[in-house]
């Protein structure tokens, strides 16, 4: 379908599935998600535009992870479907694919917000904007997947990545009708002209299985208890670790995925105590069985040095039931829709 925006973006589509194919995709941000780009400050957005694959510093297990999931869960390996979005300006595409290139991670498709188009049209504002360009990114690429693709989302909660994917999810599942989509954009920063955009480009869309769930790397966020409003769709993460964890409970990457993402972040030097805390905090907030965070413990004991778990009570009842949620439960927490 063709798809007409007015928020300036720059895609790139290197894989093109069949019409029928069937299963999961990953879409991930590239800012402070994988690569420690700073774009909360003037400063550091003048920078952006100057740096070499070589200055791009990743964040610790985050390129282990992309690689196991586009590994998948398999022995030989799915070449799962995986697509990148930034706010970095267009012209640093071939920069940060070759960062990605260098780390290993295999990948079919870059957007970038392009700062060329917004600067040619005036509308500064749009450079630190973020609802409306990662909206407007996100139905670019859901236009051009099968109806039969299922979305896993990775970001992180420094900007507005949980509230995107919330408002991101909810329109494509219909929790928030078409006719009130363009209000509830307007009372979260997006521009009129935008909104409607946006409404529009998803009013167009066929319908489609929408997003499974949403990944979100907590670096502002030092409790996971800010996201239960955001549940069920939305699982704050203590980094890659918690990532891969729960993406290994779900089926989309292998236990030894997992074990390797622990790996590599004690190489980059995670404390092994802190690692074995981040499990068993899965365990506490529902994400893993108790099953599961044991047979995990052990493995990280005997191959990575991680100290023996503590005394595991069980699922914490509260975060059990934001899990069991139904599915017309809205993911954007009321406060965001004007309630």
């Amino acid at each position: 379908m063709t798809f007409r925006v007015s928020f300036p973006i720059h895609r790139a589509n290197y894989r093109t599935l069949d019409p029928d194919w069937e299963g999961e995709v990953f879409v991930a941000d590239i800012d402070r998600t994988y690569l420690a780009t700073r774009i909360s400050s003037m400063r550091g957005m003048a920078r952006i535009p100057f740096e070499r694959a070589a200055d791009k510093e990743d964040i610790a297990g985050m390129a282990r992870l992309f690689r196991e999931i586009r590994r998948g869960p398999g022995g030989e390996g799915r070449d799962t479907p995986l697509y990148f979005v930034s706010a970095s300006p267009a012209q640093l595409r071939p920069v940060i694919e070759r960062k990605m290139r260098l780390d290993g991670i295999g990948f079919d498709g870059t957007t970038f917000k392009n700062w060329s188009g917004i600067v040619r049209r005036l509308r500064l504002s749009r450079l630190r904007e973020q609802v409306g360009f990662k909206l407007t990114a996100l139905l670019a690429g859901r236009a051009e997947l099968p109806v039969g693709a299922i979305e896993n989302l990775v970001g992180d909660d420094l900007e507005t990545d949980p509230l995107t994917y919330a408002l991101y999810a909810d329109a494509l599942a219909g929790r928030i009708p078409s006719g009130d989509l363009a209000r509830i954009l307007m009372l979260n920063g997006v521009g009129e002209g935008d909104a409607r955009d946006i409404v529009r480009a998803r009013r167009e869309l066929p319908r489609c299985r929408g997003v499974r769930r949403a990944f979100i790397r907590m670096e502002r966020h030092a409790n996971p208890e800010v996201f239960k409003d955001y549940g069920p769709g939305i699982v704050g993460c203590h980094g890659a670790f918690q990532m891969a964890a729960v993406l290994m409970h779900e089926g989309s990457i292998t236990e030894d995925g997992a074990i390797g993402v622990a790996k590599d972040l004690i190489a980059r030097g995670l404390p092994p105590q802190e690692l074995a805390d981040r499990l068993g905090d899965l365990c506490h907030r529902a994400l893993l069985t108790p099953e599961e965070t044991t047979a995990l413990g052990e493995r990280l004991c005997a191959e990575a040095g991680v100290p023996p778990l503590a005394e595991l009570h069980g699922p914490d009842p509260d975060w059990t039931a934001v899990w069991n949620r139904g599915p017309e439960r809205l993911w954007t927490p009321p406060r965001f829709v004007g309630e």
